[in-house]
């Protein structure tokens, strides 16, 4: 339907042309000029867009971004080559280039694998770069730079059944060459990448939209005979349990997935509540029980007893404040996030209880589609040192 403005402009020969925001009158005809309107007024595709323009100042600024990212974990890895170390990159910029071409995907930190034996001192070259370190989990470590940069340090993978050397022994035998910035490092082949991107999911369960859209976007890119070797890469992590119960409790894709690969449907109730679980109580379990006895009775100390300076020291932890009232004391933020937690874990637990083979997932934004699929390049492999 034409508006009444636009109707009056056509009759009277005039164009209401938003450079001036006034309706134009063209002049009477001469010799060989024409009276039509769209001389007097350009094409709206000429018209000048700010938002086109803002969002292609968005997508730099985001690639930058990116770039700047890139090359401060090149470094890093550069300097742990200096020290001897071979650190596997196990997704970051490797999901990025893989599953999303083109794409801006965000990430927060840079996940490196280190040989056991060799954690202390990778550790040390990162503190003496300037990284500070936090308290490890019962697979990695996580080191933090002041300007934003992150690293976590892994010596195993969180779900693995295996021991520590033999989780770097699999996956060493994976290690793909793999340029990040101007440095050629160690990443992970698509098979084990593959496999990994199944266990992330499983590590920050419920937790981690991104997980889990990186997961769907893997299923429908990746071809299903390197699937059928990811599944051989966890049986020999140990982790084909953990697998299962992601791909089985994720979306109709992953489901589909499992069908094809012929993987059991039922999923333990242990293993459900784990993946509906969004508390972080069972990660704190987790925690808890790889903790040596003196590091365990300090934990508890600080969980059951904390002082006063503890309890300021968790109402700053970014969970906390995202997730507590801004008005309440330290201590009112603390015992306000610890009943939240309880009622999540309820949540979940109810979640879990509903059946062996359903969704366990938040609810995700509209609009998250993953990708037709796609040939993904194989990667060259990093030669096996001797």
């Amino acid at each position: 339907m034409v508006s009444p403005a636009r109707a009056q402009a056509r009759g009277s020969g005039g164009c209401p042309c938003p450079n001036d925001g006034r309706r134009r009158q063209t002049r009477p005809p001469l010799d060989g000029d024409s009276n039509d309107v769209r001389r007097a007024c350009p094409p709206a595709a000429a018209w000048p867009s700010n938002h086109a323009s803002t969002q292609a100042a968005d997508r730099v600024a985001r690639a930058a971004s990116a770039l700047a990212q890139d090359a401060a974990d090149a470094l890093l890895i550069e300097r742990l080559h200096r020290a001897g170390i071979r650190p596997i990159l196990l997704k970051g910029p490797v999901t990025a280039r893989r599953l999303y071409p083109g794409e801006h995907r965000p990430r927060a930190d840079c996940d490196l694998l280190v040989q056991p034996g060799q954690f202390a001192e990778a550790r040390a070259v990162l503190v003496a770069a300037g990284l500070r370190p936090y308290d490890p989990c019962h697979y990695a470590q996580m080191l933090a730079h002041p300007t934003g940069q992150a690293v976590d340090l892994h010596w195993t993978l969180p779900v693995a059944t295996v021991p520590a050397e033999r989780v770097w022994a699999v996956l060493s035998r994976h290690a793909a060459e793999f340029r990040l910035g101007a440095t050629v490092v160690a990443a992970l082949d698509l098979p084990a990448h593959a496999c990994h991107l199944v266990i992330h999911t499983v590590s920050v369960p419920a937790r981690s939209q991104a997980a889990r859209r990186d997961l769907d976007r893997a299923v429908a890119r990746i071809p299903l005979a390197t699937w059928r070797e990811a599944m051989r890469v966890a049986d020999e992590l140990g982790a084909r349990p953990a697998v299962v119960a992601a791909l089985r409790t994720g979306s109709p894709t992953c489901r589909a997935l499992a069908d094809t690969l012929g993987l059991p449907v039922r999923v333990p109730f242990v293993q459900r509540l784990w993946l509906a679980d969004t508390s972080q109580l069972l990660s704190a379990h987790q925690v808890l029980r790889a903790a040596p006895p003196e590091r365990r009775r300090v934990m508890l100390r600080r969980w059951l007893l904390p002082t006063t300076a503890e309890i300021a020291s968790w109402g700053e932890r970014p969970e906390v404040r995202a997730a507590t009232p801004a008005v309440l004391p330290p201590l009112g933020r603390l015992l306000w996030y610890r009943a939240r937690q309880v009622v999540l874990f309820g949540a979940a637990a109810h979640r879990a209880a509903r059946g062996s083979s359903v969704d366990l997932r938040p609810e995700e934004p509209a609009g998250v589609h993953p990708a037709p699929n796609a040939a993904i390049p194989v990667p060259r492999r990093v030669p096996r040192r001797s």
